[in-house]
């Protein structure tokens, strides 16, 4: 990982950059109630990430192999929850009495456990490049911290564009439309995720 760092990093730039439903999520949440509110969903959507890259790293992909199975169960997991989460995004401002709630720590929290694009990007990221014969502390510790700095980051900067759009846009059939096409998008990236 020390040896292959550069293209290591550009690889989860892109990774974690990219729309996905974490980010997704975070923009339209950021869209319906501002970054402040969308605080505690990014907090746990970023510790939801550590704890997934640490299992990668740990070897999720042996217990992948082993039992079939748990992928199974965690790929129909994830396309419910994504779905559950797309449910919510499109009931934002569906509801016109009140103000729009915003997502809870616990659910962003689960979201990378059971989103498919983040343990398939974790595992193949470690299994390409960690460095077998490398200090197994020092490339995990690059790893998860790595993907943590860039997750953090990037989901932060969709959930501030998501408020930028709720500044510009004073229509609420404009954010309506805006909230569909997340929704579409976050779904459409999951189901690529599953069966590509």
């Amino acid at each position: 990982m020390q040896e292959n760092f550069w293209a290591f990093l550009i690889f989860v730039i892109v990774m974690t950059g990219t729309p996905g439903p974490g980010n997704i999520a975070s923009m339209a949440l950021g869209q319906a109630v501002g970054f402040k509110r969308s605080i505690p969903f990014l907090s746990g959507v970023i510790l939801g990430g550590l704890a997934m890259d640490f299992l990668a790293a740990l070897g999720l992909a042996q217990l992948f192999l082993a039992y079939p199975q748990v992928s199974a169960v965690l790929k129909i997991g994830g396309l419910i929850y994504i779905l559950y989460l797309a449910w919510k995004v499109l009931n934002m401002q569906a509801n016109s009495s009140g103000e729009p709630k915003a997502f809870k720590f616990v659910e962003g929290l689960i979201l990378h456990p059971l989103n498919p694009k983040h343990y398939a990007m974790s595992v193949s990221a470690f299994a390409q490049f960690a460095n077998p014969g490398a200090n197994n502390f020092t490339e995990i510790l690059i790893f998860v911290g790595t993907f943590t700095c860039c997750g953090a980051l990037f989901h932060s900067l969709w959930c501030v564009t998501g408020e930028s759009f709720m500044k510009m846009l004073r229509s609420p059939l404009v954010r309506h439309t805006v909230n569909i096409s997340m929704v579409v998008l976050m779904v459409g990236a999951t189901a690529y995720a599953l069966y590509k």
